[in-house]
C-alpha cells in the first residue's frame, strides 16, 4: 500500500472541504427569474488554438442546453470541480477541444457522466475521480441535459 504524504493528504483535505462547502452553500442555485436565461458562453479560444466545429446532434435542443447549464451550476454540482465557467479546477477544462477520456461526442459524454471517472482513468495530479452522475442526485434526463450543455461548450 502506498504511503500518503502530508502534502497530498493536505491537498485532499482541502479539496474535500471546498467541495462540501460549495456543494452545501447553495451557491450556483438559480432564482426563478434565471429560469430560461441562456447560459453564458465561455471566452473564445486563445489565438493558435483551433476551435472544434461540429454540427449539433439532432437530439440536443436549445431547451436541453439551457436546462443543462442550470443543472451544471446548481443541483449537478459540476461547477465544484470543473469551475463556474467550466474551464477547469480539480476536474478538467470542458471548454476546449481536448478530451482526456473519449472523443467528446454527445453520447460518449452522457455515458461518461452516468458512469463517472475511476481512479484508474483519472489523469489529474491528485488522482481525483468523478463519481457516477458527478455524485449528484440527478436523473438520467438531467444527465443528458448536462451533457448537451457540456457538448456546446467545446463544439
Amino acid at each position: 500500500m502506498k504511503r500518503i504524504t502530508f502534502k497530498l493528504a493536505g491537498r485532499l483535505l482541502a479539496f474535500s472541504t471546498i467541495s462540501i462547502v460549495v456543494g452545501c452553500s447553495g451557491r450556483g442555485a438559480t432564482d426563478d427569474a434565471d429560469v430560461g436565461a441562456p447560459a453564458p458562453r465561455p471566452a473564445a479560444p486563445e489565438s493558435g488554438v483551433t476551435a472544434v466545429t461540429a454540427e449539433r446532434p439532432a437530439s440536443i435542443t436549445d431547451a436541453m442546453v439551457q436546462e443543462g447549464a442550470q443543472i451544471y451550476a446548481g443541483a449537478g454540482i459540476c461547477a465544484a470541480c470543473h469551475g463556474a465557467d467550466a474551464t477547469g479546477a480539480v476536474g478538467p477544462d470542458l471548454t476546449d477541444a481536448e478530451w482526456l477520456i473519449g472523443d467528446g461526442e454527445f453520447e460518449q459524454l452522457v455515458d461518461q457522466i452516468l458512469e463517472g471517472v475511476s481512479a484508474a482513468e483519472a489523469t489529474n495530479p491528485l488522482g481525483a475521480i468523478m463519481p457516477p452522475k458527478g455524485g449528484a442526485a440527478i436523473t438520467d434526463a438531467q444527465v443528458r441535459a448536462v451533457a448537451a450543455y457540456v457538448w456546446t461548450l467545446s463544439h
